[in-house]
């Protein structure tokens, strides 16, 4: 009997053959190891294969960095062949899911992997922020002495989770384990946690963490969701925001921390906000952490990553595939 054929494109170092061990006993596998591709030579690659296995940083982004493979790229008899696309993350923005529904194509995410990894980083910003102990050392970076400024304690504070799935869930009972008081927003209902309106949200925070997924077109886009009009409602709160910069308008937070709406801010940010608030001379720059995007990053994080990539491609060799991605 023949194998099918699976089809790995993926920059180095994200999965070895150990990891690899259990598909080559269901599929043929062809590794291409790349560091960039267009989507066009993607679309050519794929012909002959059953199933393809892609890492999100092989393919170039748009100009406006929204989506890494279009319409084209599906309407490709190629593309359109293969049983599933597998790919190495969460999030599909990037990948353009409506157009690989429309054309008939099965999209496989990796939910949940790195759940506590950012969890456990949000912990750290709040903890920066709380205790002020980054300031000391950028004392020291302007030649001056480090001061030892007063922190404040999290227990019998409330933090505020705007986006209570996976990531917010796990938040949640980590700032619980501290003594924190934790109240929700979400799209949808919650058992088992106090809900309540974005408003009363930001009102009430003390800390408020950042962990919705980012929707960046049609009638549910929540770009810009957290403006001017929910930041004055703040009483010198910390904000955490690891989701996507573009989930709080950037203009807004500036003015937020000056007024002392907001006491600091976390962001993964692209620089651009960065290079803004430097170059203004801006004085509350410093109450901003600019967090490298690591806080998914660890070996367990890596681990379970590589064993779902290749689970999904097995489910579906067996006729039960697993993580599907429905909008």
């Amino acid at each position: 009997m023949t194998k099918p054929k699976t089809l790995i494109v993926t920059i180095a170092g994200m999965i070895g053959e150990q990891d690899l061990a259990p598909l080559r006993e269901k599929s043929d596998v062809d590794y291409c190891e790349l560091t960039s591709i267009t989507e066009s030579d993607l679309a050519k690659k794929c012909a002959g294969y059953n199933y393809l296995m892609l890492n999100m940083d092989v393919v170039p982004k748009t100009k406006d960095s929204s989506v890494k493979l279009t319409e084209t790229f599906y309407a490709d008899l190629s593309v359109r062949a293969l049983k599933t696309i597998a790919i190495d993350m969460t999030g599909m923005d990037y990948f353009s899911p409506k157009a690989a529904a429309v054309a008939g194509v099965m999209l496989q995410n990796i939910p949940h992997y790195s759940s506590q990894s950012v969890a456990e980083t949000i912990l750290s910003e709040i903890l920066l922020h709380s205790r002020q102990r980054h300031a000391a050392y950028v004392d020291l970076l302007k030649g001056g002495k480090a001061q030892a400024r007063k922190g404040i304690n999290l227990a019998n504070r409330t933090v505020g989770i705007v986006g209570y799935g996976s990531i917010g869930s796990t938040v949640a009972g980590i700032l619980k384990g501290i003594g924190m008081n934790v109240i929700v927003w979400n799209r949808s209902p919650k058992v088992g946690v106090k809900c309540v309106s974005l408003t009363e949200l930001f009102q009430q925070s003390d800390v408020i963490c950042v962990t919705l997924k980012t929707v960046n077109d049609g009638v549910d886009s929540n770009k810009g969701l957290i403006g001017a009009d929910l930041l004055k409602l703040c009483r010198n709160a910390i904000i955490v925001n690891l989701a996507n910069e573009l989930l709080v308008d950037s203009d807004a937070i500036t003015v937020a921390l000056r007024n002392g709406n907001v006491a600091a801010y976390s962001v993964e940010a692209s620089g651009e906000i960065l290079r803004r608030q430097i170059n203004e001379g801006n004085p509350d720059a410093e109450k901003i952490h600019f967090a490298p995007s690591n806080a998914w990053n660890s070996d367990e994080s890596m681990q379970t990553l590589r064993d779902v990539w290749v689970n999904n491609i097995l489910s579906v060799i067996a006729g039960k595939p697993i993580n599907v991605y429905r909008e």
